[in-house]
């Protein structure tokens, strides 16, 4: 299971959850036939969606498991977790930064770079933390770096402007 959210607050008077998404993307949410309601004391539940719309920086989840507005309440501010299947994409759809975890980073010619180890972000665009040498290094995930994403030899091929992967100032 994959931490995406929290249960922000209950919404109405049937039941219904306001999941607030951290990475504010839910293109997974229709696909969602099952989650899991983590406590601060990692007690965890499964719950059986029954519907789910996109709601301010999340969605609207309905689970059968939880008939009205006190139950609701009940699970306000738990963790948000799904089945990590719906984080990975299909051909020709974005990817998500989860699917490269642990790729190697290539340049153009194949010399391997270093090892994608996590992400971060700037405000304006993902960034690739890349470990090499012992040291990490951040790196602007944008298409105009980017010449190819492959999954068969899990390598992140890309033509990085001089001077940008520079271990010596890591």
């Amino acid at each position: 299971m994959k931490l995406v959210g929290k249960v922000r607050e209950a919404h109405g008077l049937k039941g219904d959850l306001y999941v607030l998404i951290f990475s504010g993307e839910i293109s997974w949410a229709k696909r969602m036939k099952k989650f899991v309601l983590q406590g601060k004391d990692g007690s965890a539940s499964e719950f059986t969606v029954e519907r789910t719309k996109p709601f301010k920086k999340g969605l609207i989840v309905k689970a059968a498991e939880i008939a009205d507005r006190t139950a609701a309440e009940g699970v306000e501010h738990m963790e948000f977790l799904i089945d990590e299947d719906l984080m990975v994409s299909k051909p020709g759809e974005t990817i998500y930064l989860s699917e490269i975890k642990n790729f190697k980073l290539k340049d153009p010619e194949q010399k391997v770079l270093g090892e994608i180890v996590g992400f971060s972000s700037n405000g304006v665009q993902d960034l690739l933390v890349v470990e090499a040498d012992g040291k990490k290094v951040e790196i602007p995930f944008v298409d105009a770096f980017i010449k190819k994403i492959d999954f068969k030899h899990q390598a992140v091929v890309m033509d990085l402007p001089e001077g940008l992967f520079d271990l010596e100032k890591a």
